[in-house]
């Protein structure tokens, strides 16, 4: 019986790798000249176990950076308003939620225009990152009014739902919400935070949240583009 080919060897031993470091985590390959070195095999053989890992999802590629392990896509359904926190704990048990800067803000110019409000009025302004298996997804920044919450409960809110939290010690009750998507560059605060070593495109998430028509929330979020897919379900005829 003929033996498999000695890319399909090293291709079993690789997928091997990447399942003991844990598929949901991204890590960079070796090169090809090192694994060329490793297995003691040509270039060609090298790339044609990558192909098989790349024809499978499991890897990707950055010009100039190298070949990283593609961690899973989470996919986001649109079609009602949602939690980030509740959506995430229905999917894994190790989601986190962590609260990186708190603060009570004056709204300036471009606050008081997409929050609808005065400017100098006093805002809560949360910055969170968002993680599974500490493998961060997203970076939320969120303003809420003061003038309808008038204090928030750190401790609480940074292992629950915010939204939980605030329907609970104040009613409320967001009737209906508009997001907009559009691409980005993160900033190297951003790429700290959200552990992204080389060029990587993410989605800019903004957030608008109504109570009998007045924008109570106001949240922009920063999303990797390799971590998170936001799908919409169209119905009906044109």
């Amino acid at each position: 019986m003929p033996s498999q080919p000695l890319y399909m060897d090293i291709y079993h031993d690789l997928l091997e790798l990447i399942h003991h470091n844990g598929s949901d985590k991204q890590f960079a390959l070796p090169t090809e000249r090192e694994l060329c070195l490793q297995y003691r095999v040509s270039r060609s053989t090298i790339r044609s176990a990558l192909a098989m890992l790349k024809d499978d999802g499991c890897i990707y590629t950055v010009h100039g950076s190298g070949t990283f392990v593609k961690s899973p896509v989470i996919e986001q359904k649109l079609q009602n308003l949602y939690s980030f926190t509740d959506e995430l704990k229905c999917r894994s048990d190790a989601s986190n939620c962590e609260i990186i800067e708190y603060s009570l803000i004056p709204a300036d110019a471009e606050l008081s225009k997409k929050i609808n409000c005065l400017m100098g009025d006093r805002l809560h302004r949360f910055v969170r990152l968002r993680s599974v298996i500490d493998s961060p997804l997203m970076l939320e920044t969120t303003y809420l009014p003061q003038s309808r919450f008038y204090r928030i409960n750190l401790e609480v809110v940074k292992n629950a739902s915010l939204y939980g939290f605030l329907r609970s010690n104040y009613s409320l009750n967001i009737d209906h919400a508009v997001e907009t998507f559009q691409p980005m560059l993160p900033s190297p605060k951003e790429k700290e935070l959200l552990h992204i070593h080389h060029a990587l495109p993410c989605m800019l998430l903004e957030r608008y949240g109504y109570e009998e028509g007045v924008i109570i929330e106001y949240t922009r979020s920063v999303v990797r583009g390799d971590k998170y897919v936001f799908r919409v379900d169209l119905n009906g005829h044109t």
